[in-house]
């Protein structure tokens, strides 16, 4: 029951990025979304907080890692059936870059990670 407990925050996090990627282009550009740094620092964020969330699940940074780009890829097929949008190498390379930093951040920074979040990763 822990296991599946430790994959919530993914889940949450991978349906919160499906939820943002199945947004319409014209909905996007009403709300003001449409600037690329939005656009770019919101991938970017999402996929740091998608690889700290699959390391909480699997434990393994590589694996957290490689979850992260290969969701970061699906994400971007994904969004190849959602009108008005269209898949974008960049935004898979952001979404990597993301994870890749979060990974590494938390592979060299663990030992010095206040209690609770270190708790909160390792449980």
């Amino acid at each position: 029951m822990e296991r599946i407990k430790n994959w919530i925050p993914a889940i949450t996090v991978m349906t919160i990025i499906s939820i943002a990627s199945s947004v319409t282009g014209p909905f996007i550009n009403a709300v003001g979304l449409n600037n690329e740094g939005y656009h770019i620092g919101g991938h970017f964020i999402f996929f740091i907080f998608l690889c700290i969330a699959y390391y909480k699940a699997t434990k393994n940074i590589f694996y957290s890692i490689m979850l992260t780009l290969i969701f970061g890829i699906i994400d971007e097929f994904h969004q190849t059936f959602t009108p008005f949008r269209s898949a974008s190498f960049f935004d898979v390379f952001v979404d990597t870059a993301g994870g890749l930093i979060s990974g590494i951040l938390i592979w060299k920074y663990q030992h010095i990670l206040p209690k609770r979040l270190k708790h909160w990763l390792l449980k």
